[in-house]
């Protein structure tokens, strides 16, 4: 038995359901486990996924119903992409707490200059944007990739690229109707 299913079995709700436990646990652990890691697409994060899961279905077993097989395959499924996005949205929650507020001092060259005044007002407008359109724009800024914004906020590619160039736009729109 290993390590993972002992642990299990000690929060279980009602010892006299182990065996069932068990056999729910060897059929549908690698279910489980795919299903999460084709949302983390990190194999760590996919077993962290697959711990809350079963820790949970231990915790509640004799409230799940386990009578049809199909249901059952469904409703761990549902417990673990439930489990991978909000592990997901924490990620990016944390990620997005990291991000300055404030220009960083690093040197600009000079075909790039750009007025103080410039910045502290686009900074001030990124601060002002709705959440989609900021956090990309923040995260681009910073110097990541489109697809390393795509990673950190949950969203594909092509969102991230729309998302920046009406954030942009707005930016661009805002910028030239106050000079």
């Amino acid at each position: 038995m290993t390590a993972l299913l002992a642990l299990y079995l000690s929060v279980l709700d009602d010892r006299n359901f182990e065996e069932d436990f068990t056999e729910v646990y060897n059929t549908y652990k690698r279910l489980v486990y795919h299903t999460a890691y084709k949302i983390m697409d990190d194999s760590y994060l996919a077993e962290d996924v697959l711990q809350k899961v079963f820790l949970y279905v231990a915790k509640n077993f004799s409230k799940i119903h386990r009578e049809n097989c199909h249901e059952l395959a469904a409703y761990l499924v549902s417990c673990s992409r439930s489990r991978a996005y909000d592990m997901l949205r924490k990620q990016r929650e944390e990620l997005l707490e990291d991000v300055p507020n404030e220009p960083d001092a690093a040197p600009v060259p000079d075909d790039a200059a750009v007025s103080t005044d410039n910045i502290e007002r686009l900074t001030e407008l990124i601060g002002q944007m709705k959440p989609m359109y900021r956090d990309p724009l923040r995260l681009l800024a910073m110097g990541y990739t489109n697809r390393e914004i795509a990673k950190s906020l949950g969203l594909t590619d092509e969102v991230v690229r729309t998302r920046l160039f009406r954030g942009r736009k707005l930016l661009w729109k805002e910028m030239n109707s106050h000079e």
